[in-house]
């Protein structure tokens, strides 16, 4: 058995800590080995809202779009739903509520006026999800306000047909579960009887990446990460 401690700020020059190589001290057969990763340590560092990935919504009132632009940044629960309400007053005609329900992290939406969420980046965040709706509004059945509510790790070193992630990739070694609130260091861990096969072959140089819920790799609002790497 052979315990590796990967920590991404030992990366070979060129990368980031969302995608990042290592290189190994010596050779490492995985022919007829089995991995497992613990003891992952994340920080809880990206924003509710990032530019160009999830800040505009639009609506639509009878035949007309309006758009509406978030800010960027870290966001409660109610601070975002109040910060959307405002900009939707500002913007189309109605009378907007918005609130938040943080103890189903939740959410409604209603307007005085008929509508409909047509598109923006965070209104696709939206209609993601699990919801209901009438014509003057609209129940998020789960609001999180972590930026990303899960981040999978995974290495193409140990890529293997059993294994089935976001958009049918194979190479997921652990799946982060985002609980911890912003700010935190969050610690995840595969349970305790759980092992991947290795597709088998040497390596020296293991690669590593962040990827989100749709398989995007992380941009750099995790200044770090680190972990245990067993092979057996």
């Amino acid at each position: 058995m052979r315990t590796i401690y990967v920590d991404s700020k030992d990366r070979l020059p060129g990368g980031s800590p969302c995608s990042f190589q290592i290189l190994l001290p010596t050779t490492l057969d995985l022919t007829g080995k089995r991995m497992r990763c613990d003891l992952m340590r994340m920080p809880i560092s990206i924003p509710t809202i990032q530019k160009d990935k999830n800040d505009t919504l639009i609506v639509r009132l009878g035949s007309q779009d309006y758009t509406v632009t978030l800010s960027q940044g870290q966001f409660t629960g109610p601070d975002l739903t109040a910060h959307i309400q405002s900009l939707l007053i500002a913007t189309a005609p109605g009378s907007w509520s918005f609130t938040y329900d943080a103890s189903n992290i939740a959410a409604s939406l209603t307007c005085s006026n008929n509508f409909a969420i047509v598109g923006g980046t965070f209104g696709e965040q939206l209609l993601g999800r699990a919801y209901t709706q009438t014509p003057n509004a609209y129940r998020f059945s789960y609001v999180p306000v972590t930026g990303e509510d899960v981040v999978f790790l995974c290495s193409p070193n140990f890529s293997s047909p059993s294994n089935i992630g976001p958009n049918k990739s194979s190479d997921v070694i652990l799946p982060c579960v985002i609980t911890a609130p912003y700010g935190s260091v969050q610690q995840f861990d595969m349970p305790y009887d759980v092992w991947h096969d290795c597709p088998g072959g040497a390596v020296q140089t293991l690669t590593f990446e962040l990827r989100d819920r749709k398989y995007n790799l992380m941009t750099d609002f995790i200044p770090n990460i680190s972990f245990l790497l067993t092979i057996s």
